[in-house]
């Protein structure tokens, strides 16, 4: 990256720090490949890699703040990507690991009497807590959700049915996970 495009991005970080938020978008546009490169490590399917790569920028916005300016803005948001992608690499990785303990847990019959009065209990308890949650959500938030997880759909077909543009759903989704998220973490 030449020095003047480290230039120019010190000087959108200071403007953007000082009001002019929208100013964001171009560094956003700059530096959306590299981040998506990244995230394409991690994940294949597109419509995760496009949540991953929103959740980084936001993440990023939210810590301009911290931003050195004797740093590169490219290697700093470089950081932020591969630390997101990692946790989330992660995270896969236990549920998955969660998931084929309980499958493992459900093939073994003695395991099947043990357990499953504690689980159905434990289902049965999430289930009635994420429904209250999603209560809480407004509707724009709680029915691409619903769409999105409950039903399987992608977000070119909830865009089909609703009219809403797919950046517009992808920016409900994760706003609605993020309020449930919160909400869950709250009541658990």
């Amino acid at each position: 990256m030449s020095r003047s495009v480290q230039n120019e991005d010190f000087r959108l970080i200071n403007r953007i720090l000082n009001g002019k938020q929208d100013l964001y978008e171009i560094l956003v546009e700059r530096y959306s490949s590299m981040v998506f490169h990244v995230v394409r490590r991690f994940e294949k399917d597109e419509d995760e890699v496009e949540e991953l790569a929103q959740e980084i920028f936001v993440k990023a916005y939210e810590k301009l703040h911290q931003f050195n300016e004797n740093s590169k803005f490219s290697t700093w948001l470089y950081t932020i990507a591969m630390n997101h992608c990692r946790d989330y690499a992660k995270n896969v990785r236990r549920k998955n690991q969660r998931f084929s303990e309980m499958e493992s847990g459900f093939l073994d019959s003695d395991l099947i009497e043990q357990q499953t009065p504690h689980l159905k209990m434990e289902i049965k308890e999430w289930g009635r807590l994420l429904k209250q949650s999603l209560l809480k959500l407004s509707d724009d938030y709680s029915q691409p959700f619903l769409m999105k997880y409950r039903d399987g759909m992608s977000y070119k077909t909830m865009s089909e049915e609703t009219g809403v543009s797919e950046s517009a759903l992808k920016v409900r989704v994760h706003r609605a996970r993020k309020e449930l998220k919160s909400l869950l973490e709250n009541k658990v």
